[in-house]
C-alpha cells in the first residue's frame, strides 16, 4: 500500500512540475512553428514568382503541409500572427482552436514526522498518527475552456490525508447542466482502542472502516422531475480481542471483526400543481461473520478451577432493511405551509449461533463438550408519520402546529438446543440436554403534537412560545416452549409529558443581539430512571459586534433534569436520579486586516450526577449511591499572521482540563464517587513560505500532551512535526 501511494504522489509532482513545463515548451515550440510556417510563405511566395504558379496550386500540392491548430492546457489560444507575402500585402493568419479543458489543480505532498514517550497505546487510542509520506491536501478543477463539454461542465476531486492518516477522505463532482450531477465520496477510518484502564485492557480493536456514498442525479436543474440513484457502503475489518463468560470465570478471546453493509435506493423529485412532492425506495443489506475463538488453553481472570481447552464461537448475522420515505410540500396565497412526510422500515434479521466449549468448570468437573446451537430471527417494522402546517397570520405573527407519530415493533424468535458432557475423576455424569423455543415482542407507539407561535414585535425584538405534549406506550410479551402455552404479555406501560418551551431575540442595539431559550417538562412516568423526567433548560447567547472586524460571543447553558422515584421491594426507599449540568463559554474574533486574524475561548463545563444503586457488599444486599463530577475547562487562542508577502504563519493553543471531583471523598461504604480528572493540552505552530508562483514550501509542527490525576501510567507526550510542498497549477 506504501509503495502505492508513493507512486501516486510522484505521479502528483511530476503532473504539478510537467505541466507548466509542457505549457511553456508547447507555447515555445508554436512560436517556433508558425515562424517557420512564416519564412515557408514568404519562400513560397518568391518561388511563386519565378515559376508562375499561384497559391492554390502550392496549397494542392501532396508536401504542402496543413495549418497547425496549437492546444493548450489552460485554454489561452496563441495570438493571432500577421504574414506579410512578399507582394507586401498583410494577410491575417487563421487563430488556432482554444484548448478543450482548463485544468485547475493543487498538491500538497509532504512528509510526517512523529515522536512519542509513555503510554504508546492511549496515544494511538486518542489520535493514532504515524510518521511517513502523505498526500496531505489535493484538488483538481477540469472545465471545459468553451463553456459546455461534451460529457462533462465540470470535473472535481479533492481528497486529504492519503498515505497513512488516521482519517483518509477523497470526494469527486462531476455534472453535466441540465442532464446529471453524480457526486460521490469515499472515507478510510483506522480505529484503535486499547485502553488498559477498561476490562483489564482485554477489550481492543485495530479495525479499518471503509464509507462510500454514491449518488446520481439526473435532471438535475428541472423543477418538474429530478431523478435519484444511490449507493453506500461500509465495511468494518480487522483484528479485536473482548472477553467470555464461562463457569463464574472470565476469560480473554480472539474477536477478527467483519461487518459490512450495501445500500441501495432510488428515488424522484416532482413539482405537481402548488404540491413539491420527494420520493425514495432503499434495500439495506447486511451481514457480520465475526467469529471468536482462544489460540491456545486458558486459565481465566478470576481464581477457581475453571480452564478452558478450546472454545469457538461462529455467529454469522444477515440483515435486510427494506425503507420507503414520502413527503409532501405545498404553500397556499404565500399565507399557508404544509409539510407532510411517512418513512416505513421493515428490518429482517436472521442469525446462527454455535459456540463449543472443552475444559473444567467451576465444580471442577472435566468439560468434556459444551455445545450450543441457537438459529433464530427477528423482525422489527417501524411506521414514521409527521405533518406539520404554518400559518402566516400577520406580517409579524406566525403560527404553527406539528404532529408527529412512530409506531414502533420489535418480534422475533430462536430454537435454543444444549448438549453440556462432563465428567468427574473419569466417570461420566449424567448428560444434559436442553431443547426450547422463546418468543418476544416488544411495541413502542409514540404520538406528539407541538404548537408554536413566533411574533415580531419590531425589527429589533421577537419572541416565541410553544407547547408539545408527547404519549407513549409500551408493550412486551414473551413466550417459552415448552413451559408456555400463549405469550405473556407484561402490565401496560403509559408515559405522558407535557413540556412548555418559548424564548426571544433582542436586539437593542446595532452591534449587540441577545438570545434567550428556555424548555420546562414533566412526564407523569418514564421508562428507565435516566430519561426526561422534571426538566428544566435555559440557554442565553449574546453577540457584540464593536466592528466589521471585532465580535464578542457569550453563552450559558443550564440542564436540570429530576427524576425522583422508589425501591419496588422490601421498604420504600428513595430510588431516584438527579443529573445537573451547566455550561459557561465566551470567545473573541478579531480580523483588522486580510494580514491577521486572531480568536480564543473558553468554556467551562459543570457535571454534577447522582444516582442511587442496589449493590452487594460482602455478599450483603446495599443500597448506596453513584456520584459523578466534571469539573472541565476548555481554553483556546488561534492566530494567523501574514509576515511577508511570501510568508504566512499560524500558531494555536489548546487545552482541556477537567478537575473531577477535586478533593471530594466517600463519606461512607455505600457511596461511590467517579471523575475522570485529565490535562489535555497541544499547542502547535505552521508556516508556509510562497517560493515560486506555484510553489509553497509548509512546515508544522504540533505537541500533545496527557496527563491523568488518578493514574500516570496512561500519560504519555508526542511531537509531530511535517515538511511539505504545495504544487499549484493555474492557480494564483
Amino acid at each position: 500500500m506504501r509503495a502505492i501511494i508513493s507512486i501516486a504522489i510522484a505521479l502528483v509532482f511530476g503532473f504539478a512540475l510537467a505541466c507548466p513545463a509542457a505549457k511553456a515548451q508547447d507555447s515555445r515550440s508554436t512560436q517556433k512553428g508558425m515562424a517557420a510556417d512564416n519564412r515557408d510563405l514568404t519562400t513560397k511566395g518568391s518561388e511563386n514568382r519565378r515559376t508562375g504558379g499561384t497559391r492554390d496550386e502550392v496549397a494542392a500540392r501532396p508536401d504542402a503541409s496543413p495549418p497547425t491548430d496549437a492546444i493548450t492546457v489552460d485554454g489561452n489560444p496563441p495570438g493571432t500572427t500577421d504574414v506579410k507575402p512578399a507582394g507586401g500585402k498583410r494577410q491575417a493568419e487563421p487563430a488556432v482552436n482554444p484548448a478543450l479543458y482548463t485544468l485547475n489543480s493543487t498538491a500538497e505532498v509532504g512528509w510526517r514526522f512523529l515522536g512519542t514517550d509513555g503510554n504508546f497505546n492511549q496515544f494511538r487510542s486518542d489520535l493514532n498518527y504515524d510518521r511517513g509520506i502523505r498526500l496531505m491536501s489535493s484538488d483538481f478543477l477540469m472545465r471545459p475552456a468553451n463553456g459546455g463539454g461534451k460529457l462533462f461542465d465540470s470535473l472535481l476531486v479533492n481528497s486529504f490525508g492519503w498515505g497513512g492518516d488516521p482519517s483518509q477522505y477523497v470526494h469527486g463532482l462531476v455534472e453535466k447542466t441540465k442532464i446529471y450531477k453524480f457526486d460521490a465520496t469515499y472515507r478510510r477510518i483506522g480505529y484503535f482502542n486499547n485502553l488498559s484502564n477498561f476490562a483489564l485492557g482485554q477489550h481492543t480493536a485495530d479495525t479499518q472502516y471503509q464509507v462510500g456514498d454514491f449518488d446520481l442525479t439526473l435532471l438535475p436543474q428541472n423543477e418538474r422531475l429530478k431523478l435519484y440513484l444511490g449507493y453506500s457502503i461500509d465495511r468494518n475489518n480487522g483484528l479485536a480481542f473482548t472477553t467470555y463468560d464461562y463457569s463464574r470465570n472470565e476469560f480473554p478471546i480472539t474477536a477478527p471483526t467483519r461487518t459490512q453493509a450495501n445500500d441501495y435506493r432510488i428515488g424522484a423529485d416532482a413539482r405537481l400543481w402548488i404540491f413539491d412532492l420527494s420520493f425514495m425506495q432503499g434495500f439495506r443489506y447486511f451481514k457480520d461473520d465475526t467469529t471468536y475463538s482462544i489460540p491456545g488453553p486458558e486459565k481465566g481472570n478470576s481464581a477457581g478451577t475453571t480452564f478452558l481447552n478450546t472454545f469457538t464461537r461462529d455467529m454469522p448475522v444477515r440483515g435486510r432493511i427494506p425503507y420507503t420515505r414520502f413527503s409532501l410540500h405545498a404553500t397556499l396565497k404565500k399565507r399557508v405551509d404544509f409539510t407532510g412526510r411517512f418513512i416505513y422500515t421493515s428490518a429482517t434479521t436472521r442469525y446462527t449461533f454455535l459456540e463449543t466449549v472443552t475444559g473444567t468448570d467451576f465444580s471442577n468437573n472435566k468439560v468434556n463438550l459444551d455445545q450450543t446451537v441457537i438459529t433464530g430471527n427477528a423482525k422489527r417494522p417501524n411506521a414514521v408519520g409527521d405533518a406539520g402546517v404554518t400559518i402566516y397570520a400577520t406580517d409579524r405573527l406566525t403560527l404553527s402546529d406539528t404532529f408527529r407519530i412512530n409506531n414502533f415493533r420489535l418480534n422475533g424468535g430462536d430454537a435454543f438446543t444444549q448438549q453440556l458432557l462432563t465428567s468427574k475423576f473419569g466417570q461420566p455424569l449424567p448428560p444434559v440436554f436442553l431443547d426450547t423455543s422463546t418468543f418476544t415482542l416488544q411495541a413502542l407507539k409514540r404520538t406528539q403534537n407541538t404548537v408554536e407561535a413566533d411574533y415580531r414585535f419590531s425589527k429589533r425584538f421577537s419572541a416565541h412560545v410553544g407547547y408539545r405534549f408527547t404519549h407513549r406506550v409500551f408493550d412486551m410479551a414473551d413466550f417459552t416452549s415448552p413451559d408456555d402455552t400463549e405469550l405473556q404479555f407484561d402490565p401496560t406501560r403509559t408515559n405522558n409529558t407535557h413540556t412548555v418551551f418559548g424564548g426571544f431575540r433582542l436586539r437593542p442595539v446595532d452591534i449587540w443581539t441577545v438570545y434567550f431559550d428556555f424548555e420546562h417538562g414533566q412526564a407523569d412516568n418514564v421508562f428507565t430512571r435516566v430519561a426526561n423526567y422534571d426538566v428544566d433548560n435555559f440557554r442565553v447567547r449574546t453577540v457584540v459586534r464593536p466592528t466589521k472586524t471585532l465580535s464578542f460571543n457569550g453563552s450559558v447553558i443550564t440542564r436540570n433534569n429530576d427524576n425522583p422515584s422508589v425501591t419496588q421491594t422490601g421498604f420504600p426507599q428513595p430510588f431516584g436520579v438527579t443529573i445537573k449540568s451547566r455550561i459557561f463559554s465566551g470567545s473573541v474574533d478579531w480580523s483588522p486586516n486580510s494580514k491577521l486574524d486572531l480568536s480564543g475561548g473558553y468554556t467551562h463545563t459543570h457535571v454534577d450526577s447522582n444516582a442511587a444503586i442496589i449493590f452487594f457488599l460482602n455478599f450483603q444486599e446495599k443500597l448506596g449511591s453513584s456520584l459523578y463530577f466534571m469539573r472541565d475547562n476548555f481554553f483556546f487562542l488561534n492566530t494567523r499572521v501574514q509576515v511577508h508577502p511570501r510568508a504566512t504563519v499560524f500558531a494555536g493553543f489548546r487545552v482541556n482540563k477537567d478537575l473531577g471531583q477535586g478533593s471530594r471523598l466517600p463519606t461512607s461504604a455505600t457511596e461511590i464517587i467517579s471523575s475522570y480528572p485529565l490535562t489535555f493540552a497541544s499547542p502547535e505552530a505552521r508556516l508556509s513560505i510562497n517560493l515560486l508562483k506555484h510553489l509553497d514550501w509548509n512546515a508544522g509542527w504540533q505537541y500533545f500532551s496527557y496527563s491523568e490525576k488518578l493514574v500516570n501510567t496512561r500519560d504519555y507526550t508526542a511531537h509531530m512535526a511535517y515538511v511539505s510542498l504545495t504544487f499549484r497549477f493555474n492557480r494564483e
